[in-house]
């Protein structure tokens, strides 16, 4: 058993099921959540488990459906269940009294804690967790690097990445931050990239994933992603955009023609037909400045450029003279205003 998947309780970096179920049932507290992040974190192993009880999720929603149902439905239902997280045969679950009355969320709360300790052994197994990993950590600039499999990534600044120094089994990577990702065909091994709780999954394919503290955004070029989570389960295609929000379930599924994201690693600010409040708050990701833009009819001007390794003063110059407008710099602020 590997001692890095904790899901004991009694120890300093244990997590307790219960919390896990709690978690994914959306009643965890800021301190809560801060701990859950911190154990997914802390080992490969754990973030396995927790996908696994994620589909497990999933799973019990459908087959809760099924318990109000006749026994032979519910045997129905188990056996499917069953069979999706390969349970042995004669294991057989115990059905409610028929005069006793289990809330539903419960019932499948007690179907995650009756399954757990098997998904453990089953990612443990699927899973060499004694391949040294390799981590990728950028500071004030961006980083190319390579991956085992021949796979490229860029990370943006103030961003990091976490992966095995050998792809076996698996190829997975833990990202914090912002990252471009080409990836090296494999249909034998689908490669995911695990961030704040959700899962992109692909074969083949680029894409860009922006997490920040409020969303997790999937912007696809080429290819074709499948992006999971506790709720969801998304087919995202080349030119669409996903973003899904932390604090509630929504999610935003749009096509993009937005080129802005890539300005990391192409060092070009690609305007096309873009509101000027946009490309301020790339701006302000890309020099750590504060664009302010108080006048309402400033913001939504449209600009049609690129600017190619162009520094901040020469963007703005452009910007004020395109618009007549006036930049007013205090230490690391600008605003933006009418011309007088």
């Amino acid at each position: 058993m590997n001692e890095n998947l904790h899901t004991d309780p009694g120890g300093p970096s244990g997590i307790h099921e219960d919390l896990l179920v709690k978690h994914l049932l959306g009643e965890t507290g800021p301190e809560e959540n801060a701990r859950v992040e911190a154990w997914l974190a802390a080992h490969p192993a754990n973030r396995h488990y927790y996908e696994h009880f994620q589909l497990i999720w999933r799973e019990s929603r459908q087959l809760e459906d099924n318990f109000e149902g006749t026994d032979e439905q519910e045997e129905a239902a188990w056996q499917k269940f069953r069979q999706r997280i390969r349970r042995p045969a004669h294991l057989q679950v115990i059905k409610p009294s028929p005069k006793r009355t289990i809330p539903a969320w419960t019932r499948i709360a007690a179907i995650l804690l009756l399954v757990a300790s098997v998904t453990a052994v089953i990612y443990l197994i699927n899973t060499n967790t004694s391949i040294p990993e390799k981590l990728v950590a950028s500071t004030t600039s961006t980083i190319t690097d390579t991956l085992p499999d021949g796979s490229f990534i860029t990370l943006n600044k103030k961003s990091k990445i976490k992966y095995p120094a050998k792809f076996k089994k698996e190829r997975t990577v833990q990202l914090q931050g912002e990252a471009f990702f080409a990836i090296a065909p494999d249909k034998e091994k689908p490669f995911r990239v695990f961030t704040n709780g959700v899962t992109i999954t692909v074969l083949g394919t680029s894409f860009n994933i922006r997490d920040s503290e409020t969303a997790t955004e999937i912007i696809v070029e080429t290819g074709v992603v499948r992006v999971t989570d506790s709720l969801h389960d998304i087919l995202l295609h080349a030119s669409e955009k996903l973003v899904l929000h932390k604090k509630d379930t929504a999610l935003l599924k749009d096509s993009t023609r937005n080129e802005l994201y890539k300005y990391y690693r192409t060092k070009e600010f690609v305007c096309d037909n873009t509101p000027l409040w946009q490309l301020a708050a790339s701006l302000e990701e890309a020099y750590d400045v504060k664009i302010d833009i108080p006048d309402p009819r400033l913001r939504d001007l449209r600009i049609n450029t690129t600017f190619h390794n162009a520094s901040l003063a020469q963007i703005l110059t452009i910007i004020e003279e395109t618009f007549r407008i006036k930049a007013t710099y205090s230490g690391n602020q600008v605003t933006l205003q009418p011309a007088s």
